[in-house]
């Protein structure tokens, strides 16, 4: 008898832990979950270069499309997400930095609104980047903090290289509908 009340136990659990899984279904195609994508990446201020260490700056902006599914109003409190550049000809992308925004905007129901995140970034915390946080890419691909750096200041107007937003978290409220949703989300520019 307790043999019995055991494997039906088991097979109890094991059919939960299938029924549980939804296969193919990512964090951001959620039904009624507001869905983030990358429009384009602008250039919304670029300095001329200066060698190093003296810093460019350079300010790219973030163009999202963000659809809301749902039937009810949704209010963005939290928006952040990592900023890459690709090594032109190795397909690595080195991580420079983390945008974040704390907007109070609110999203109209089954619309799609874009929304816009401009981040600057100056060559020496660039060049930083690739020292630190990057190091083991770098030293693995035999590059150059300082000549990778210049290349991505002085060619980004034509886009040559892939920009990719990574690791993307936002944060919205329904007003006590629904509560809170966490939106992961990523992209890449330009489109290939």
């Amino acid at each position: 008898m307790r043999r019995l009340l055991l494997i039906l136990i088991m097979i109890t659990f094991a059919v939960w832990g299938i029924a549980a899984c939804k296969p193919g279904l990512l964090p951001t195609e959620d039904p009624g979950k507001p869905k983030i994508t990358l429009e384009r990446v602008e250039i919304s201020r670029l300095a001329p270069w200066v060698e190093l260490p003296a810093p460019t700056i350079m300010g790219l902006g973030f163009l999202f499309n963000i659809s809301n599914p749902s039937s009810y109003p949704i209010k963005l409190e939290n928006f952040k997400f990592a900023v890459s550049f690709e090594a032109p000809g190795t397909g690595e992308y080195m991580t420079l930095s983390t945008a974040t925004t704390y907007d109070n905007i609110y999203f109209a129901p089954k619309t799609v609104s874009q929304y816009r995140v401009v981040e600057f970034l100056d060559s020496r915390g660039v060049q930083l980047a690739l020292l630190l946080p990057n190091q083991v890419k770098m030293k693995a691909l035999n590059l150059n903090a300082n000549e990778l750096a210049k290349k991505w200041f002085t060619t980004i107007g034509d886009f040559p290289f892939g920009i990719n937003v990574g690791e993307g978290m936002a944060v919205f409220s329904s007003e006590g509908i629904k509560g809170d949703f966490f939106v992961p989300f990523e992209g890449k520019f330009p489109k290939k």
